[in-house]
């Protein structure tokens, strides 16, 4: 019992260690992400417009990031193609969150650690980040 204390610990202080950026054009679906995740421990940052995203991510360095598919400025999946040529951004895992689940193999497939359609639950999007930010430790 006393070891799973320890272990339940760790793992929060591991998450609240953790960093995630969030590009959401609607401010309500970006807060409500940026609650969840701080909920559970992250850190966020939280961008409106793909427009200077790139710079936006060095400059913050997550652990994460997700991107809305629908952007009023560009696409997503250019967002995401752009931090996947940049050298400094291309292991960063990202997970798509989108009201577009017909894009979601297409998302899963240019390599995204994950995809969440709106409306989402609580418990969806969590187990979503845990598991791409899980999967992005493996060796």
């Amino acid at each position: 019992m006393e070891r799973s204390m320890t272990d339940k610990r760790e793992a929060a202080a591991e998450a609240r260690a953790r960093r995630v950026m969030i590009l959401e054009d609607d401010e309500a679906t970006a807060e409500l992400i940026r609650f969840y995740l701080q909920e559970e421990g992250y850190e966020t940052a939280v961008a409106l417009i793909g427009k200077d995203f790139a710079r936006k991510v060095a400059a913050y360095r997550p652990d994460l990031i997700t991107i809305d598919v629908i952007l009023p400025d560009v696409s997503g999946f250019s967002v995401f193609k752009t931090l996947q040529e940049n050298e400094a951004t291309r292991d960063i895992p990202i997970v798509f969150i989108t009201v577009r689940e017909s894009t979601k193999e297409q998302g899963l497939a240019m390599g995204a650690a994950g995809y969440v359609v709106k409306p989402f639950s609580e418990g969806d999007l969590k187990a979503t980040i845990r598991s791409a930010l899980g999967a992005a430790q493996q060796p």
